[in-house]
């Protein structure tokens, strides 16, 4: 039989396929491209290694939120909110149809826990110039505020993570639940230093509260 020319992107969905289905991750290059029907050629065309499919995988999810964000009219109009709000939303909207594999990754695991190849996907939020809606606390010295960018990009990488992690636990309908906590938690972490923020911390909390089970009132 012909061996086949593959793309990236079908070794990376390939890839996903044989370790949900095995429950392992293929051995070999070989085991993979036999899987796949097609040659190491075709496969040493796309990834050096085995290895680098993971990390693939994970960049590529932050890499295409970026792009799709930007390439909204509508984007650079937004406030800074709106705009932390459309990077979680998009992202999750991205990550949805690979779900069983990232269940498979990350069921159970704890924040400092994660795989190499998802924490190192910080760098790519910590060298992005198109992550520029931090918000600046106007109560700051100056030279405070200068740093408060990269603060903010570690931040968000945060709570992409977190938000990833609560996903991975939520068995609403249409993960409905991920919605609110990503609203909520957004909306912390921007009235953090105003007025309001005891309000929204009180609300986080009381949702928090209802899906661990501990309040039978409504978030």
């Amino acid at each position: 039989m012909a061996k086949k020319a593959v793309s990236r992107s079908s070794i990376q969905k390939g890839y996903q396929d044989y370790l949900l289905t095995e429950g392992k991750k293929p051995e070999t290059v070989r085991i993979l491209t036999k899987y796949l029907n097609t040659s190491d050629q075709e496969f040493y065309k796309h990834f050096g290694s085995l290895k680098n499919i993971e990390k693939s995988i994970w960049e590529d999810y932050f890499h295409s939120t970026l792009k799709v964000i930007t390439k909204d009219a509508d984007f650079s109009e937004m406030d800074g909110r709106e705009k932390h709000l459309s990077f979680l939303f998009t992202l999750m909207e991205i990550v949805k149809e690979d779900r069983s594999y990232i269940l498979y990754k990350l069921e159970n695991k704890k924040p400092n826990d994660l795989p190499k190849e998802l924490r190192d996907t910080r760098k790519i939020l910590l060298n992005s110039d198109d992550i520029d809606w931090a918000k600046t606390f106007d109560y700051l010295p100056n030279n405070v505020q200068d740093k408060t960018q990269t603060a903010y990009k570690q931040v968000l990488w945060s709570h992409s993570i977190a938000t990833l992690l609560f996903w991975v636990k939520d068995d609403s309908a249409a993960a409905s639940d991920t919605d609110v906590f990503i609203e909520k938690t957004t909306r912390t972490a921007f009235d953090v230093g105003e007025n309001p923020a005891l309000e929204s911390i009180i609300d986080l909390s009381k949702f928090f509260l209802q899906k661990m089970g501990f309040s039978k009132s409504t978030a």
